[in-house]
């Protein structure tokens, strides 16, 4: 996302402590002042893409609350410093929530915005939460647009490898340390997997048409993001046998996660749907782009080993 936002975007002097929840409040709170004051002295709207977060599916309940809490603390720092200004500038917010999360009981098929939101796990009912409280606190703003973005499953060069998710970059790592593939979902499982660098364009194009769309705030979106196309896992290790001309191992196993896990996900947005000529990058393109990336780190020693269990 920050690739895309460009150099000349306003950032904090230092960034977010994310370890530590009292250093963390205190990161905040200055870094919204300071961005007050940078808004007192450029007198434009304002947009704030908020990104943050590192809950999957089977995360425990406090630490996802959390993350709440986190969001909620911001978003009251926020609306007290520009209340501080002596003009009322339009702003929008941007909030990443997951669609696998907040539609994993939904039956419809495909899934549209105009499905209702059941969530099966902690994970998804935080998103749900999330979203409220930022509807919840742009209610009574009305320069402030919104734009909630249901995410499928993102992937790409630069995942944190360090997070039990992310099961295309948990491949790759296993092909390129020569270990099987630990997967704890059945080969038939669909998901819709979205290039990363795709979805920040979408958003980022998303976020100037709603500003155009509600120039003085106002404007309140939730729309999916996807690819538009489903594979298998099966489909996956298909792809990676095709990059790396070689078998793949796989062993299946069980976990009690995979009770949160939906069989079968497929995801069209009924909203702006002529942004369809915005990039889109073909899996066996994006799984390439993972590979090589991930490769050169191995190359340079510094591709950390694939953890013995599954992403979720």
């Amino acid at each position: 996302m920050e690739r895309r936002l460009g150099s000349d975007v306003w950032r904090p002097d230092r960034p977010i402590v994310w370890s530590d929840s009292d250093q963390l409040r205190q990161s905040i709170a200055d870094a919204v002042r300071g961005f007050r004051t940078h808004l007192a002295e450029s007198g434009t709207g304002w947009s704030v893409y908020w990104c943050a977060g590192n809950g999957v599916v089977g995360t425990p309940a406090g630490r996802l609350a959390a993350e709440t809490a986190s969001l909620s603390f911001f978003l009251d720092r926020l609306g007290a410093e520009l209340g501080t200004l002596q003009i009322a500038l339009t702003g929008q917010v941007f909030l990443a929530s997951s669609a696998g999360g907040v539609y994993a009981g939904s039956t419809e098929r495909p899934l549209t915005e105009a499905a209702f939101p059941r969530p099966i796990s902690d994970y998804g009912r935080a998103k749900l939460e999330q979203e409220e409280v930022l509807r919840e606190w742009a209610r009574d703003r009305p320069t402030v647009s919104t734009l909630i973005g249901r995410l499928s499953n993102l992937y790409g060069p630069g995942q944190h490898l360090d997070k039990p998710q992310g099961l295309i970059s948990h491949m790759s790592r296993c092909m390129i340390f020569g270990v099987p593939v630990r997967i704890y979902v059945p080969l038939d499982t669909i998901r819709d997997y979205l290039f990363a660098e795709d979805a920040a364009t979408r958003i980022v194009a998303g976020m100037a048409r709603l500003g155009c769309e509600a120039p003085d705030g106002g404007g309140n979106v939730i729309k999916i993001y996807g690819s538009g196309n489903e594979t298998t896992v099966a489909g996956l290790i298909g792809i990676f046998r095709q990059i790396s001309k070689r078998q793949v191992r796989v062993v299946l196993g069980l976990n009690p996660v995979r009770a949160q896990q939906p069989a079968r996900l497929q995801f069209r947005s009924m909203i702006w749907t002529d942004e369809s000529a915005l990039a889109r990058t073909e899996l066996l393109d994006g799984l390439n782009r993972v590979h090589r990336h991930q490769f050169a780190l191995f190359q340079a020693g510094r591709l950390a080993p694939p953890s013995t269990g599954a992403p979720r």
